[in-house]
């Protein structure tokens, strides 16, 4: 951790009273387990938290080439709290476990844990060792006084361990836990660095304000990446409006300061898009496959059989090289997403997709597998991975009625189930099978996705296919329950002398993107009730979090036909015309607008 933290971490001895002698150069790791003994995750169970933490901050942490990070807890009558060794271990004595636990819930002292091993993850990641120059340097003189003066001579030390405290606390975060925790006074009035300190280097000096420096520097870095969010909530909208040229923009701005996994999913969902606009319509939607986006990112044929020159299997089409180069980006994306973060599900459901659309079923299915071990259940990972498993048939092994039997046996087809199901019913002459399925995707037409839409028509034996595409006509307007920050935005230039007057008293954050001709604005409103994002002078989009009904039920009726939905991780979005609502938990929570 910081710099006082790590000199006790490594100069065990140095700091206890009536201590004489300094600690012991080694840095191996056999030194600390033969002098103080290694603990398993058996032996404790904090100390069993403490090694699934350390699972999680590894996996979203940077990894230096030449080791690879591995923890142990120590026992014994040791002042070393946690360190990082030259051999990439990184040993935490149990009194530094106890002490996270301290005063603390389980969800604080997860998030404690995560910073300390965090911050030691840093020293790894950047070879930052500069604990043996300190015992070299003090090695004769174990007195607090000079270490606190050559702390402050020192400058390199110095910009090393703010810089380990800052990657510490962005690991912590990016593997999901609240580190806005950290900096919160507790019952005791202290943070967790003047908390630290009291609790482990009581001897410092007082007045020195380290702790005060380090959380102050802290507080900076969430203020910074709170303002910085407003890029990647941008994005997300923007990709789920279907402008993912624009959004690729604001996301890639968050990810420069946050690359978690949920930035690394929605570009990843971005390329995917971009790859599905440069194939055919076929072949894009040859199954409806599902496009996880994480916000917190479709001619009649005859039906005996397909033509001998119907594609029977999705890996089966040529792929042109812009849509290929498409899919290579979403799939470096949402691997990286994948790896960051072990137990993250809608990068994986992506991948699966673009693995699928690159004709490599075997390892969409593997991905697949890792998928459904996080969430058995998940319609979306079972659906995908029968695709897949057909997928894998050729001229040794037909899969063909495996697949159709794993889709056969669930009761309560989402409509995306039911149209694959049909897909697959149509390749082989079952057609009475297939028909059931059609009919039934009829009664849903104008709910269904453009090019979906037109495929259920062109199959479905209910009523003419011209019937079946016409649009029902659209109910009287009924106003919106709820009010827009800028009422009729659309096409009104904002100059400079407009937006002081429209967004007095906002946060206006902006950006100028100059390779791509894009600048703005994006206001945020006191409290963040309300969010408008201005590009190019004009407002593209708006957001509100004030005045939204209490239900689904209510939305639906103020739009004029059917609404869209769309799953995304952890909630549902609906949409209407150029407007969308936020589902959690059922409930609306955001309402946006975007300019058309």
């Amino acid at each position: 951790m910081a710099r006082l933290i790590l000199i006790l971490l490594t100069l065990t001895g140095l700091l206890a009273a009536g201590t004489a002698a300094a600690v012991p150069t080694e840095d191996s790791i056999d030194f600390y387990v033969e002098s103080y003994g290694a603990l398993t995750p058996e032996d404790d169970p904090r100390i069993a938290i403490a090694y699934r933490v350390f699972e999680r901050v590894r996996a979203a942490a940077d990894q230096s080439r030449h080791r690879t990070p591995r923890l142990v807890v120590i026992g014994g009558d040791t002042n070393a709290w946690a360190i990082a060794l030259p051999s990439g271990h990184i040993v935490l004595s149990r009194k530094a476990v106890t002490l996270c636990f301290k005063q603390a819930d389980e969800n604080l002292a997860r998030t404690r844990l995560a910073f300390v091993l965090g911050h030691e993850l840093a020293h790894l990641a950047h070879d930052d060792y500069w604990h043996e120059e300190v015992e070299r340097f003090l090695a004769d003189s174990p007195d607090t006084q000079r270490i606190a003066h050559f702390l402050d001579q020192n400058f390199e030390v110095r910009e090393k361990e703010l810089a380990a405290d800052d990657k510490g606390y962005i690991y912590a975060a990016m593997a999901g836990y609240p580190v806005h925790l950290l900096l919160e006074r507790n019952d005791t009035k202290t943070d967790f660095f003047t908390f630290w300190m009291q609790q482990t280097q009581a001897r410092i000096s007082a007045s020195h304000p380290f702790p005060e420096d380090r959380a102050a520097l802290l507080r900076e870095r969430l203020r910074m990446l709170q303002e910085k969010v407003a890029f990647f909530d941008m994005g997300a909208r923007l990709a789920h409006f279907g402008r993912c040229s624009d959004a690729i923009y604001f996301l890639r701005e968050f990810q420069q300061v946050f690359p978690g996994p949920a930035v690394l999913n929605d570009l990843g969902f971005c390329a995917l898009q971009q790859a599905r606009q440069a194939m055919p319509p076929r072949q894009a939607h040859f199954y409806w496959l599902p496009f996880l986006l994480d916000l917190d990112t479709r001619m009649p044929r005859t039906r005996a059989g397909l033509p001998e020159d119907e594609y029977r299997f999705l890996k089966h089409f040529p792929l042109n090289g812009t849509a290929t180069g498409y899919l290579r980006d979403a799939a470096d994306y949402l691997k990286r997403a994948t790896e960051s973060a072990p137990d993250y599900l809608p990068a994986r459901i992506n991948l699966a997709t673009v693995q699928l659309y690159l004709g490599r079923p075997h390892q969409a299915r593997a991905v697949l597998a890792e998928a459904l071990r996080l969430a058995p259940d998940d319609w979306q990972a079972q659906m995908l991975d029968a695709l897949a498993l057909y997928e894998q048939s050729d001229a040794d092994i037909d899969l063909w009625s495996a697949a159709v039997k794993r889709l056969e046996t669930r009761a309560d087809m989402p409509p995306a189930w039911r149209y694959n199901l049909a897909r697959l019913l149509d390749i082989r002459p079952r057609n009475s099978d297939a028909d059931q399925h059609w009919n039934q995707l009829a009664t849903l037409v104008p709910r269904l996705p453009r090019f979906i839409r037109e495929q259920v028509c062109r199959h479905q034996r209910v009523q003419p296919q011209p019937q079946c595409l016409t649009t029902p006509p659209a109910g009287r307007n009924v106003p919106l329950p709820w009010s827009w920050p800028i009422p009729q935005a659309g096409g009104t230039l904002v100059t400079p002398s407009l937006r002081a007057r429209l967004f007095a008293g906002w946060e206006s954050i902006p950006f100028d993107w100059f390779r791509a001709k894009l600048y703005g604005f994006i206001h945020r409103a006191p409290h963040h009730t309300a969010e408008v994002m201005e590009m190019d002078q004009y407002l593209q989009l708006q957001v509100t979090r004030t005045g939204l009904p209490s239900s689904e039920q209510a939305v639906a009726r103020a739009c004029p036909r059917p609404l869209h939905h769309r799953r995304i991780f952890q909630g549902t979005v609906v949409t209407c015309n150029n407007w969308a609502v936020l589902l959690r938990d059922g409930h609306p929570r955001e309402a946006w607008w975007i300019s058309r």
